[in-house]
């Protein structure tokens, strides 16, 4: 062939080459609401089709896209290489004649299958899927048996790693905070847009269970309780709700509001010298399972216009409460007011200043333990069966441990330094000493010294909303 052959199948292998590459980058980098929106802009039937069948499968149509490319690439190396050895006229097919050609090769890739294509999907890839979605799938459809094949060896490498499928939600929940982050980088979002979005993106998974104030923690009120009862309990708690029981929690018989109380003090007990009955100006109490959803339990709270509802264990017991105020607070952060507990009576952690031990609140979850416990190279393990450090320790020994008690677990040696007969309230962590014997039983009376260093771990709010 002559010089002229091998140019133009050069040429063509180029025009080919960076078609797919800007198609595949555009398919890789493309928003799907992006897509969407472009494709309804052009009001076309047809394209809205096709680009619907394009959004069931992205990952298959940027693979389409690839297999034309590889072949492009792999004819224009050779084409140029015979290209220059006939421009050059020389008799036979030598070492420069290579070079020139793998060179020139190399060059027209980079600078038309990578730098033009990716430019291109990173500022239009919307419109240019939009311009060439008749080629998409075309392509698509011709290389259906090549897409079987990616798919097989796919999940042959997801069984080999353990990783579980993922479904197309969860696949849409990466690809919204992949575009947040991305926005966030360029500046359009600032940290708290795109933590409150995150939160957002996760709470539609999020239960009850993982939000409520526990049973162990709740302000509740006998229903027994005197109006002088009621008043001191309401100045002692600082709420403005609270659930009251009839002899145990397990028996909630309403929720009180303090605007209900003000309401018969300035009306029946004022007018007519009706004595205090502390049933009549209740509520009735809201029960709900411990596995409903927040993004569930949020729209029943609105629609009914309630800001306390009780949470009932597997067995009809009351597990804990759960307040409007706990449901948004996943979403924009903790919301404090003037009636808010003091810092210092939050769940934390302690490093202790050698950075050898940590005191802990019992409350403190596990995964803000470990965050403290990082410096010391010791992790708490996380489970199903237990959210905190307290539920991690009677876990792990099957009892509530009395004070003092110790005991090792994974290269970490805990000390019980306070507890009550129904739960573990504090305790001690430390790295098992190299050499150490295991004294099991040894009692330890260390508090925090001075000089600590303290981090915050999240805590399980009060019981009822101010």
């Amino acid at each position: 062939m002559k010089s002229e052959a091998w140019f133009w199948i050069a040429l063509a292998s180029t025009v080919i080459s960076g078609v797919c590459s800007t198609l595949f980058h555009a398919l890789r980098e493309v928003a799907r609401s992006r897509l969407e929106q472009v494709a309804r802009d052009r009001n076309n039937k047809a394209l809205l089709r096709r680009v619907d069948a394009i959004l069931d499968d992205m990952d298959g149509h940027a693979n389409a896209m690839a297999l034309p490319r590889i072949v492009a690439n792999l004819v224009l190396a050779p084409a140029l290489v015979f290209h220059s050895w006939h421009s050059r006229g020389g008799e036979q097919l030598d070492w420069a004649d290579v070079s020139i050609g793998l060179g020139a090769a190399a060059a027209v890739v980079w600078v038309f299958g990578l730098a033009i294509p990716t430019g291109i999907a990173r500022h239009a890839a919307a419109e240019t899927i939009c311009l060439w979605s008749t080629l998409v799938r075309a392509g698509y459809i011709l290389a259906t048996p090549f897409n079987v094949v990616v798919r097989f060896f796919d999940e042959v490498v997801r069984r080999l790693a353990d990783r579980p499928a993922t479904a197309p939600e969860q696949q849409a929940h990466a690809e919204l905070m992949s575009v947040v982050d991305e926005a966030r980088q360029e500046g359009q979002f600032d940290r708290v847009e795109s933590d409150m979005i995150e939160a957002v993106v996760k709470f539609r998974d999020m239960t009850v269970a993982q939000i409520m104030t526990p049973r162990t923690e709740m302000e509740a009120m006998a229903l027994t309780n005197s109006l002088g009862e009621v008043t001191a309990t309401l100045r002692r708690s600082n709420h403005s709700r609270l659930p009251v029981y009839d002899g145990t929690l397990d028996r909630i018989v309403g929720v009180f509001y303090v605007k209900d109380l003000m309401r018969w003090m300035a009306g029946e007990a004022q007018r007519m010298g009706k004595t205090f009955d502390f049933k009549a100006i209740l509520r009735p109490a809201i029960f709900v399972p411990e596995t409903k959803t927040i993004r569930e339990l949020l729209t029943e709270l609105l629609q009914n216009k309630v800001h306390l509802v009780m949470v009932a264990d597997e067995y009809g017991g009351t597990a804990g409460l759960v307040t409007i105020e706990d449901i948004v607070e996943q979403i924009v952060g903790e919301i404090k007011d003037e009636y808010e507990l003091p810092e210092d009576d939050k769940p934390e952690v302690v490093i202790a200043e050698d950075k050898r031990s940590a005191t802990i609140d019992a409350r403190a979850y596990i995964v803000d333990a470990n965050e403290g416990l990082r410096d010391l190279g010791v992790e708490l393990p996380a489970s199903e069966d237990y959210d905190t450090v307290g539920g991690f320790v009677t876990v792990t020994l099957g009892r509530i441990p009395p004070r003092g008690e110790r005991f090792e677990h994974d290269g970490a040696v805990v000390t019980v330094l306070a507890a009550e007969p129904t739960r573990v309230t504090l305790v001690r962590v430390e790295p098992k000493p190299s050499g150490d014997s295991g004294d099991e039983g040894r009692r330890s009376d260390e508090g925090i010294g001075a000089g600590d260093i303290k981090v915050r771990a999240r805590g399980s709010e009060e019981a009822a909303s101010s």
